[in-house]
């Protein structure tokens, strides 16, 4: 049995690409440009690799150091959940303010700020 009988992975390395696998790898490439794994500069240079490549094992090292799907974040990574003591901090002042304008002693309001935000992240 010769070696390309026993091994299928390096018989598909050997065959050649054809423009079809060129666009779809540089639809790959692109994606990974545009999320930010990739500078302009190195974009440039595995672009130029991806026309010159002729076999699948030369799209290989293109794209070695790359996550495999570009785009596949799970959604709660890039989920932003609102912290409702963030939302309330930015309040505080407003209504120190409105405090300050409307009611004698009313600059005393300011000194919530900071004893709420002692109270509201302590246990953080």
């Amino acid at each position: 049995m010769t070696s390309s009988m026993m091994d299928p992975v390096s018989e598909d390395e050997d065959v050649r690409i054809g423009t079809a696998e060129r666009e779809e790898a540089m639809a790959s490439l692109s994606r990974q440009f545009s999320e930010g794994r990739l500078n302009p500069d190195e974009f440039s240079e595995r672009s130029g690799a991806i026309a010159a490549a002729v076999t699948r094992a030369d799209l290989e090292p293109i794209f070695a150091d790359l996550p495999a799907k570009p785009g596949q974040i799970p959604p709660r990574s890039i989920e932003h959940t609102r912290d409702w003591r963030a939302i309330v901090m930015a309040l505080v002042p407003l209504v120190a303010l409105g405090f300050t304008i409307l009611v004698p002693h009313g600059w005393l309001a300011w000194l919530a700020l900071p004893i709420l935000g002692i109270l509201l992240y302590r246990g953080r």
